[in-house]
């Protein structure tokens, strides 16, 4: 039996509810009879008190893709301990901090107790509990009276990860449209997949961690990996033991520089710079991987000189032909032997260079163009725009060449600045030169999150009447605050509004103009705020069923399996959905039961081991089981084969002709380069970290993890003297678009220049304002041709700081 962790000492900073009152004043939150302290909640029972002891198994907020499977001991009703679920692999079993929190963070202050109905201004806080029956059937009402006024696409359902199934049936039911793009996470993803079909546009890395043991060199780009994917940082430390050389490259001395052999600082924003430098270097010195490039690749393919566009068959309609005849739409190279111009399919040994005329049209190879673009991109060019020295960067190229070489990269850093889809094309140039790729150990991507890391299993979903579907997307989120939209009415699972949307103001001047707002979260974040309703949803841990969700992730099949009653008035959010929809008169279409929704989960799914499970197997296995062949990592592409209509690494992106980045062409990000004359009133670049303390915008109010950590902004020393800061004080961080306050922290780590924070700070743990009033948030143009839009430029922001 595990011994509970918990003390009646350990909530130091700020009291259980504040006494229950004090918290329902300011948030607009119930106090629950009984549950007035935190310690006559978290009082440790003793070793000798008669009660019920009972364990449950479930995994770990799936929103930080950490997929940490846990065993959990209730003990009084109280879940007292937290632990990793030893029923599986010693390699599988992860928890952090975060998890380790829950026992004290299900309970917080900031937990939506009751249905809050609004009755201030939006922003002002002011809400009043109500119950769920009123609640529920004016929400209904509302969203009704929308839609017959303005159609079904008047109402917008999404959610930001947070809240389970909330958010998933919603618009579908009611014929809403979803949130659409997100702009969120995808910034390298829109460079990198193209070239190899893969990845969704979320840059998913080729192989798993666990193949860097294979690994000859690990080099980390823009990821602090050792922070960010802490349940699995055992693997980074496995590879160096196993003789893998780790280099990270990152403006600041980050956790993973740290434990690296090698660090490289980088000036923010230029690691597309840095990978066209290396480019150049990987040719003039000839380290190419000639064989891959000639037969795995499209450099051979030929282009007209003219057009810039990949010579197709275009004599018949290639759909068409595609579905005939089984074919994909040929492609043309120069047959080495006879000089001869062919389909691509009919040529073992493809010329890599070379001009000829195909049909009337001057044409010339996809590697030709490369060699012509890299003209402009030599060493001291990548040197004077990255300040990495020329021979460092030569050093890098030559040993990535040799391989195999994993170029790992991150979802914070270069992945949000306007350029983020040029480095990730230049990555897939490097991988494609040097056949880094679909090979033991080497691999390219974005090494994190537990259904991105490992093998996964394509498990079923709930079916709806055909007839019930979401309405189409006008616009992304972010655009229907700017541009026409037919929404009026917003329903958010998770605080969209913070997660995903940079400049403050912005949104904020957006929701005003809404009809109805409503928010269904487990804790009172931000975007509370502004709804007209706040429905209080349950944690991972609290169920009403037996069990409430299955997942695939990190080499597992997990089980949400029930460890506490609701708390407070608390419900799940599949309940809280089917309740909206029938009162709208959507009447049986949504599970009864989060039994009856995961036994069609499991019954839907592709393989069949997985689909003769049942939840009765799986709670005999602890809530775990093991996906088939977990043994070996998952390593994409060992036969060659990419997802792409040639079957080869597509490295020339000719649908971005006029942007002339059908080869990545360098491009300074939209605000923090040197040269932007607004630098001289806002000098620091801000970084939004990601970190061990929080996910996102979640467990800021985690009270264990306070005494670690509490939102402050990072500054160098020298910035800091120059303008007559101490180490302590609270300064007020601006732009033109807004500011907050914060405490200061000199710290050296951080790159003269520049400032660093945790993601996702929100009013209430600054001082004053939250992070997203001073975000970037233009959005390029030719980011709508993408895979996934444009990126949210989270990084590629300058502010200003001052005493406050």
């Amino acid at each position: 039996m595990g011994e509970t962790t918990v003390s009646r000492g350990a909530l130091s900073r700020r009291s259980f509810l504040k006494g229950a009152g004090a918290a329902a004043g300011a948030l607009g939150l119930a106090g629950v009879a009984g549950m007035t302290t935190a310690q006559e909640w978290l009082a440790p029972a003793q070793a000798h008190a008669e009660g019920e002891e009972r364990v449950a198994y479930t995994f770990h907020q799936d929103h930080c893709g950490g997929m940490c499977s846990l065993k959990c001991t209730v003990r009084d009703g109280r879940m007292v301990h937290v632990e990793p679920n030893k029923s599986t692999d010693d390699l599988f079993e992860s928890i952090c901090l975060k998890g380790i929190s829950e026992i004290q963070h299900v309970y917080s202050d900031h937990r939506v107790q009751t249905p809050l109905k609004r009755v201030g201004e939006r922003g002002s806080n002011e809400f009043v509990p109500v119950s769920w029956d009123e609640a529920l059937d004016d929400i209904a009402r509302n969203l009704k009276q929308i839609q017959e006024k303005y159609g079904p696409q008047a109402v917008m359902a999404g959610n930001a990860s947070e809240s389970g199934t909330a958010g998933q049936f919603l618009s579908k039911v009611i014929g809403a449209q979803g949130k659409g793009r997100s702009g969120v996470d995808i910034g390298l993803g829109n460079g990198l997949d193209p070239a190899y079909g893969f990845g969704g546009g979320y840059a998913k890395a080729t192989g798993e961690p666990r193949d860097w043991v294979n690994s000859r060199l690990l080099l980390t780009v823009g990821s602090n990996w050792c922070e960010s994917s802490l349940p699995q940082v055992r693997l980074f430390f496995e590879a160096k033991e196993a003789g893998c050389k780790t280099i990270t490259v990152d403006p600041h001395f980050s956790t993973t520089a740290g434990k690296s052999d090698q660090w490289v600082p980088i000036e923010p924003g230029t690691d597309a710079a840095l990978f066209l430098g290396m480019i150049t270097a990987i040719i003039d010195n000839e380290r190419i991987d000639e064989e891959f490039v000639r037969t795995r690749t499209s450099f051979p393919f030929l282009v007209s000189k003219d057009t810039k566009l990949v010579i197709r068959d275009h004599e018949e309609d290639p759909s068409a032909k595609e579905k005939e005849t089984g074919e994909q739409n040929p492609f043309f190279v120069i047959d080495d032997a006879t000089g001869a111009v062919v389909s691509y399919a009919d040529c073992a040994n493809p010329r890599l260079s070379g001009t000829v005329d195909v049909g009337g049209v001057e044409a010339c190879t996809v590697y030709d163009l490369l060699l012509e673009s890299q003209k402009d991109y030599t060493l001291e060019w990548a040197s004077k725009v990255t300040d990495i020295a020329p021979e460092v960067i030569e050093e890098l190229a030559l040993e990535y060449a040799e391989g195999p070489s994993c170029l790992a990269m991150g979802w914070g850093g270069n992945d949000k600045m306007t350029n983020a889809d040029i480095a990730g094309h230049a990555a897939a140039i490097l991988a494609a030169l040097t056949g880094n790729i679909g090979k033991v150990g080497a691999h390219v991507g974005i090494f994190t999150s537990g259904d991105y890391i490992g093998k996964t299993v394509s498990l079923g979903s709930w079916k709806l009447p055909s007839d019930l579907k979401e309405a189409k997307n006008e616009q992304p989120i972010y655009d229907a605050r700017t541009k026409e939209t037919s929404v009026r009415a917003l329903v958010s699972a998770g605080d969209i509004l913070i997660q995903i949307l940079a400049n403050m103001s912005k949104t904020v001047d957006w929701v005003n103009t809404l009809e109805f707002v409503v928010f269904i979260e487990p804790y009172f974040t931000e975007g509370c705020k502004y709804a007209d309703y706040v429905l209080p949803a349950t944690t991972r841990f609290e169920l009403l069923d037996d069990f409430g969700n299955v997942r695939s992730g990190y080499n597992q099949i997990v089980v949400q399996q029930k460890v506490l009653d609701p708390l407070f008035d608390a419900k799940p959010d599949l309940w809280i959905q089917r309740e909206i929809v029938e009162r709208m008169g959507y009447k049986d279409v949504l599970p009864k039961t989060t039994v009856e929704y995961c036994e069609a989960i499991l019954a839907g799914a592709k393989d069949d081991y997985v689909k003769e499970l049942t939840l009765d197997q799986l709670k005999e296995n602890r809530c775990i089981w093991p996906i088939k062949n977990a043994e070996t990592p998952r390593r994409e592409f060992m036969d060659g084969k990419f997802k792409t209509p040639s079957g080869r690494m597509e490295v020339y992106y000719d649908f971005l002709v006029d942007y002339d980045q059908q080869l990545p062409r360098w491009e300074p990000c939209s605000e923090i380069y040197a040269e932007n004359p607004d630098r001289e009133r806002f000098p620091l670049q801000l970084a939004n970290n990601r970190s061990r303390f929080t996910i996102h915008n979640q467990f800021f109010d985690a009270e264990w993890i306070h005494p670690f950590f509490t939102p402050s902004i990072e500054v160098n020393p020298k910035d800091l003297e120059a303008s007559g800061i101490q180490d302590g004080d609270v300064v007020e961080v601006f732009n033109d678009r807004g500011s907050f306050k914060v405490t200061v922290v000199a710290n050296e780590s951080v790159r003269p220049g520049c400032s660093r924070i945790i993601e996702g700070a929100t009013s209430d743990y600054t001082v004053e304002g939250n992070i997203q009033s001073v975000t970037n948030d233009t959005m390029i143009e030719r980011g709508y041709k993408l895979m996934n839009g444009p990126v949210a430029p989270y990084c590629d922001t300058i502010v200003g700081i001052r005493k406050a």
